[in-house]
């Protein structure tokens, strides 16, 4: 699917890369919410919600191990998925576009408390916000990494310095200093973790540059644990941060910019808003976009999704699929879908049919003896299971409490999501179309 690179991915890059997937758009737009949910605990919630959010990858990590294949996390999936399933995955790649939504959404609600008189053109200014950066990505790979490295910088200098004033000034500003852990509950904050684990899941993208990395099949699983164990630590910091300044009941209304107005000079607030806040959020979105239309092309490559999804512009890049990737963004704004709907949305579905992928990996060392001999994580399989089911309780706890975070409506929305997911792939897998190209060359 994409060309062979003369140089290879290092693992200090793909430990970079898998920070800076990670931190950005949900941090900045849930972790208040967060806060509302278990209070002071949330920074506990966010090291276990980086962990739930690795350990769910486990077998997706051992497949790295065992292979170097192009096509990313959808090609892993097809190799122990069946066929159904595997269509399952490639719809869900195509829903989780739903997710610029909240990029569009914050950049917008920043914008508006630098500057109260666009409230009422939030709308407007989400789906302006989303259709530029669109436009960006049609352009290709190198002219959006120009823009994303400068971004970047900015972002975790701004981090840096909220974490810094937080020590400083932090016990000074405190509105509910000695409050205990757990004060509002084992289930709330496990609500928090549910909710949080969309900040933690952009390791993934070191998956899908798998056949581009540096001995892949040692250093993409390295590179999972160790970007997964430095996210968790600055997320620990801000959570502790954030709990220091805001007022419980009303955390969910308040965003990380207010922390940085209530602890830093104005000066430095204004850099928080513009460089960290609203670049990382803007990072967060390019490389969403960036690293999203592969697996789509790949699904719609194999037959998954419509053939016009296949195509490709003089830029290499999928455009059909950039502008279907558009239209689904903009909608949740559009339709005005809060925050939390959204995540749980995406989430949920993705959550439970991990756990059905987890229970089929079980086979995995006897379906392919020679790669798992071979693979760089190789370990008895006893340990091999007990992980695996780890992984899948975890996954099982994130849809649960995801589901959580719905009314009745939503959760029927879930339901009815999922089984239609289901009934288009076993309908598109009848017909004749799907043919799976993306793990062609790989024996049993």
């Amino acid at each position: 699917m994409t060309k062979q690179n003369s140089k290879k991915i290092s693992l200090f890059s793909l430990v970079s890369i898998g920070v800076g997937s990670v931190i950005g758009s949900g941090i900045f737009s849930m972790l208040c919410m967060g806060v509302s949910i278990t209070d002071r605990s949330i920074e506990l919630a966010m090291v276990v919600a980086m962990f739930f959010a690795i350990i769910q990858q486990m077998r997706n990590i051992f497949i790295s191990s065992m292979f170097a294949k192009d096509g990313g996390v959808y090609a892993q999936q097809a190799l122990v998925l069946p066929p159904d399933f595997t269509g399952v995955m490639a719809i869900v790649y195509v829903i989780s576009n739903c997710s610029f939504s909240v990029l569009g959404i914050s950049v917008a609600n920043y914008l508006i408390q630098l500057i109260p008189a666009l409230a009422p053109y939030s709308k407007l200014i989400s789906v302006g916000i989303l259709t530029l950066f669109f436009l960006i990505s049609l352009k290709g790979t190198s002219f959006l990494a120009k823009i994303q490295n400068v971004l970047t910088v900015c972002m975790y200098a701004a981090l840096f310095l909220l974490i810094i004033f937080g020590f400083i000034n932090g016990d000074s500003v405190a509105v509910h200093d000695g409050t205990p852990y757990f004060a509002n509950g084992a289930r709330s904050f496990m609500m928090a973790v549910a909710l949080m684990s969309f900040a933690c899941n952009g390791t993934t993208s070191i998956l899908n540059v798998t056949a581009d990395a540096e001995n892949p099949k040692r250093n993409i699983p390295i590179a999972m644990f160790v970007s997964g164990a430095i996210c968790a630590v600055v997320y620990a910091l801000l959570g502790h941060t954030a709990a220091a300044v805001l007022p419980v009941s009303e955390a969910a209304s308040y965003t990380l910019g207010y922390v940085a107005q209530q602890l830093m000079p104005h000066a430095l607030y204004i850099f928080f808003m513009i460089g960290g806040a609203i670049f990382a959020l803007l990072t967060s979105l390019l490389g969403g976009i960036a690293g999203m239309w592969a697996p789509i092309w790949a699904g719609a490559n194999d037959g998954w999704l419509p053939k016009f999804l296949a195509k490709r512009n003089e830029n290499g890049v999928a455009s059909n699929v950039l502008i279907t990737m558009w239209l689904i963004a903009i909608v949740p704004v559009i339709c005005g879908f809060s925050l939390d709907t959204i995540v749980s949305f995406i989430t949920a579905p993705g959550a439970f049919v991990n756990v059905v992928a987890v229970a089929l990996s079980y086979r995995l060392p006897q379906k392919f003896p020679e790669a798992w001999e071979n693979c760089s994580l190789h370990c008895s399989y006893p340990v091999y299971c007990i992980l695996l089911t780890i992984s899948g309780i975890a996954s099982l706890l994130i849809g649960i409490f995801s589901l959580q975070l719905l009314d009745r409506v939503g959760i029927i929305g879930n339901i009815v999501l999922t089984i239609a997911m289901f009934i288009y792939a076993h309908w598109r897998l009848k017909s004749g179309k799907v043919e799976l190209r993306s793990i062609e060359g790989i024996e049993e």
